[in-house]
């Protein structure tokens, strides 16, 4: 019967590399060989000789009962810069600012159920208000505060794996990690030098990562930390990172920065990494590895051992941590600073939408008005005016300040060349509101009228029609009664 180290090269189409007894991390004794077991031979022809694989790497080889993995360091002094952003700058603001972190991890809670009730709480948005603080409500992790201000309570974690879709066969060859404190940016890489050490990635990892605080990913939710507990899984391991608080920054980064692209002509609505280091530090990465050819350089290198093609996957790991952390900042910035801080009416709008996210309304509101100020004054992108607009009548009416929301939906109603889906719900908003708070009934039907004359078929169209018809009898019945009052007696 076949091994599993046959079937597996049969799998990759190579030698799965084994563990070399000559192999130990520098200052540490060989790990002795279980009582019983067949001694690890050196790599054979063909065959990823783990020592010079970790050389190339610039890394070190650690070894151990499990296996054998190697380990790669990199610091990053605060004096360096990441683009136009120095590193120090970075790592300043994610060790100082613990109330926009605290924000954060309000606005994105880590358990499953609390993800899942705040990922519609913009649906939210126009329902009464005892909807919208059902989802406050909801649950939230903290991040526990630093214990001293030269040390964080926040790594970062980014996987390179051996497929981009995920699934219970997808392995992570290079687990990144990193932390920061006043020196600068640190890395430590994990990399797996072959599928049988996988176990031994795993103990390194979770070794490492220890009691040292809250994850911070991108997309990270969905995707690392699943696969990895899968793998821990996999192996009857306990998954060490189970309820640690965790900071997906994809979803911020949604929030503040996707919404953008026709102000500055870019066309870019991408919220990924590569677009975000571009766009807020002026990032341009030279001989990148694109992310699709990344497993196959893995594969490449379980068949014939080379390691000089994944230079350039660590150097794209790492620049991948070094990002998210300054994505990271550039939130926390705007979440302390408020609008004012916003390079642009995108950041000022997302800004909003994050504080309305959390309830802080009044803040919200305020950057809102910030925003539509500042897209009106550019006048080039009538859908995110438009957006912002709504958002702010909703903002409003949610305070109980319907007469100030209904400001807000008329200025939509004559935005010009504003989107006509949202012309059509502020008109069907001022129509309500003249309807029933202000009780202007002719109001209300010129409102009315105009949705009727706007919707050329289909639903909103006998929508507004039923609407008209409603209104126009209660205006007959107030006539008949005020002329009932008028008659003389006889």
């Amino acid at each position: 019967m076949a091994s599993l180290t046959d079937r597996l090269r049969g799998i990759v189409g190579g030698a799965v590399p084994r563990l070399s007894p000559e192999l130990s991390s520098p200052g540490e004794p060989r790990a002795p060989v279980p009582a019983g077991a067949a001694a690890p031979r050196p790599a054979g022809p063909g065959e990823p000789d783990i020592a010079r694989a970790a050389e190339v790497l610039g890394g070190d080889v650690v070894a151990g009962r499990a296996g054998a993995i190697i380990t790669v360091d990199r610091h990053y002094a605060s004096s360096d810069r990441h683009g136009r952003v120095a590193i120090g700058e970075i790592t300043d603001t994610l060790l100082g600012l613990r109330d926009a972190r605290a924000l954060l991890a309000r606005a994105w809670p880590t358990s499953a159920s609390a993800v899942a009730g705040s990922e519609h709480a913009d649906a939210s948005v126009g329902k009464p208000a005892h909807h919208a603080e059902h989802h406050r409500r909801e649950p939230h992790s903290r991040l526990p505060a630093p214990e001293s201000r030269e040390s964080s309570d926040l790594w970062f974690l980014d996987l390179e794996t051996t497929g981009l879709a995920g699934g219970a066969g997808t392995q992570a060859f290079l687990v990144g990690c990193a932390c920061i404190s006043r020196d600068g940016f640190s890395v430590r890489q994990f990399f797996l030098p072959g599928y049988e050490h996988e176990r031994a990635l795993l103990a390194e990892v979770g070794d490492w990562a220890a009691g040292r605080g809250a994850i911070v990913t991108f997309n990270g939710k969905s995707f690392d930390v699943p696969l990895i507990e899968t793998r821990y899984l996999f192996h009857r391991v306990p998954f060490p990172l189970d309820g640690v608080p965790h900071v997906d920054m994809l979803h911020p980064a949604r929030r503040l920065w996707r919404a953008r692209g026709t102000l500055d002509g870019s066309g870019e609505a991408s919220c990924s990494l590569g677009t975000l280091e571009r766009r807020l530090a002026g990032v341009h990465r030279v001989g990148d590895v694109p992310g699709f050819e990344i497993p196959s350089r893995y594969f490449q290198f379980v068949r014939d051992g080379d390691a000089r093609p994944l230079e350039a996957v660590l150097e794209h790991n790492r620049l991948d941590l070094v990002s998210l952390a300054l994505v990271m900042a550039r939130a926390l910035a705007l979440v302390e600073r408020g609008p004012g801080a916003a390079r642009d009416p995108y950041e000022c709008l997302g800004l909003a939408r994050l504080y309305d996210r959390v309830g802080r309304l009044e803040d919200a509101e305020a950057t809102y008005v910030r925003a539509v100020e500042r897209l009106v004054r550019v006048g080039r992108d009538p859908e995110a005016t438009g957006e912002a607009l709504r958002r702010l009548a909703h903002c409003r009416r949610r305070s109980g300040r319907v007469r100030e929301a209904a400001a807000a939906w008329q200025q939509l109603a004559e935005l010009p060349r504003g989107p006509a889906a949202l012309r059509r719900e502020a008109r069907e908003a001022l129509a309500i509101f003249h309807e029933h708070r202000a009780h202007d009934l002719a109001a209300a039907r010129a409102e009315a009228e105009r949705l009727v004359v706007e919707q050329p078929s289909g639903q909103h169209r006998e929508a507004a029609r039923h609407r008209l018809r409603r209104i126009e009898r209660k205006m007959e019945r107030e006539r008949s009664s005020s002329t009932l009052w008028l008659e003389p007696d006889t």
